[in-house]
């Protein structure tokens, strides 16, 4: 048996091309990993369905390697993608039931790249229902299709979301990479509750079409991976540099009184000496977060909307908030005053409320990071008030493992927040690679003492 537990891509790719296995053996591998972490009294939640065509297409692949066709690093390696991006004969139900027939004519874009780059697509992972914007008391990693996902080192602890399924399949190793998509937070937090890397690049970057939309001034896909190095050969493949000059950084000052972001930022400013760092000391001002939710709302709605009609289906916002009222205690558990939300406005792009509301969460935030960015090449942080920023001005960021420290939030996993500026995710993940070398990620060791894992152990 293929030994697939924190593999990373090059020893993958290196195996295939020893002959050591074939991307049929690989697969089958992680096909039964992703039983184990499903079934009683492992099962994690982390995936809604199985890719039936798995094996298949990794038999397509075996066959074009054994006549000299290697397409690059992702030949015959199998990877899982979050359950809102459209997988052809798969359905798209972005965790909720009234999607359940939601099935995909074709592949989503970013879909599409990762199969021309040789990527086999394993299945497809849970998510926070509608990538948590269902009801803001549903808990993280719940939908009401794949039920709630259970964090990979913490079962007691959030795994974080709305890409909780992709981070915790990263990090349990169920694929070689995962893909989740973020509009705020929502790869690089359950990257952090994980212990994993999370990548969000820069806003249409990656392309979007086929995925089920929360927010087009927001969303963007990304790879979470294991280590750096992994993340920036999924980036590589499809066409994005992977290294850059980098030496001036600043740092984002944390609260006196988060002791955990202190020790983070102390340990990396004093080991990673090839880089100069200026402390940024002043009181970051809160994003404007009345002025996101708004266009959130708005662009939900008419995003929401569009992607269904596209696809040919006489279904809408509307329809589904009906759907679920006609069953609330099975099909809305905890309500759906998101979508209500969203429901009340025109969703109209053109009207002048949501044209107010764009220009000014827009210009807030980017004006706010350009500060932080002034005369540096990436700026970092160990808490999350970057990542606010970042995701309202569309600007790439990346979470990297730190260690644990003490018995706090997310059992006390650290992790560092790097920013650059659109486009230059090669300066992030060269900082990234730099900062992955000092920290440490936590492997997580559920299901590692049981007999029938005792193949997948070290």
């Amino acid at each position: 048996m293929v030994k697939v537990r924190e593999q990373d891509i090059a020893t993958l790719s290196l195996g295939l091309q020893q002959g050591k296995f074939n991307s049929v053996e690989l697969t089958t591998a992680y096909l039964e990993r992703m039983a184990f972490f499903s079934t009683p009294p492992f099962n994690v939640n982390a995936l809604v369905l199985v890719n039936p065509d798995a094996l298949a297409e990794a038999e397509t692949l075996d066959g074009e390697r054994q006549h000299g066709h290697v397409r690059g690093p992702l030949h015959g390696i199998p990877i899982l993608v979050k359950d809102n991006i459209d997988v052809a004969g798969l359905p798209t139900t972005a965790g909720a039931l009234a999607l359940t027939n939601n099935v995909a004519t074709q592949d989503a874009q970013l879909v599409q790249k990762l199969r021309e780059a040789g990527a086999i697509i394993l299945g497809k992972t849970n998510l926070s229902e509608f990538a948590h914007f269902k009801s803001d008391i549903e808990p993280s990693g719940f939908s009401v299709v794949g039920g709630q996902t259970i964090n990979a080192i913490f079962p007691d602890l959030t795994p974080s979301g709305s890409s909780s399924g992709s981070g915790v399949a990263a990090s349990l190793s169920l694929a070689a990479i995962t893909i989740g998509t973020e509009t705020n937070g929502s790869i690089l937090a359950p990257a952090q509750a994980n212990s994993v890397v999370g990548l969000k690049p820069t806003v249409g970057a990656w392309p979007v079409v086929g995925i089920l939309p929360l927010a087009h001034s927001q969303d963007a896909p990304g790879p979470i991976g294991r280590t750096v190095a992994d993340v920036a050969t999924v980036w590589q493949a499809l066409g994005g540099a992977t290294t850059a000059s980098v030496s001036d950084v600043t740092v984002l000052q944390p609260d006196e009184t988060d002791v955990l972001a202190q020790h983070v930022v102390n340990q990396m400013m004093a080991n990673l000496t090839s880089f100069t760092f200026k402390r940024y000391d002043a009181v970051l001002p809160p994003s404007d977060e009345a002025a996101e939710y708004q266009r959130l709302l708005f662009e939900f709605k008419h995003d929401l909307d569009e992607y269904l009609r596209e696809r040919g289906r006489n279904q809408s916002l509307t329809d589904i908030i009906a759907y679920n009222n006609a069953d609330l205690a099975t099909r809305a558990p905890f309500g759906q005053n998101l979508l209500l939300a969203a429901e009340s406005t025109t969703g109209d792009l053109s009207s002048p409320v949501y044209q107010d509301v764009d220009r000014r969460a827009r210009n807030y935030a980017t004006t706010s990071l350009e500060k932080l960015l002034t005369a540096s090449d990436v700026v970092v942080g160990a808490d999350f008030r970057l990542v606010d920023f970042a995701a309202v001005a569309g600007y790439p960021s990346i979470s990297i493992p730190f260690g644990q420290f003490g018995d706090v939030t997310f059992g006390g996993l650290a992790s560092i927040i790097a920013v650059a500026r659109p486009h230059e995710e090669a300066k992030l993940l060269t900082f990234a690679r730099a900062a992955e070398e000092i920290g440490q990620r936590v492997i997580p060791s559920l299901g590692e003492g049981s007999e029938t894992m005792a193949w997948q152990r070290d």
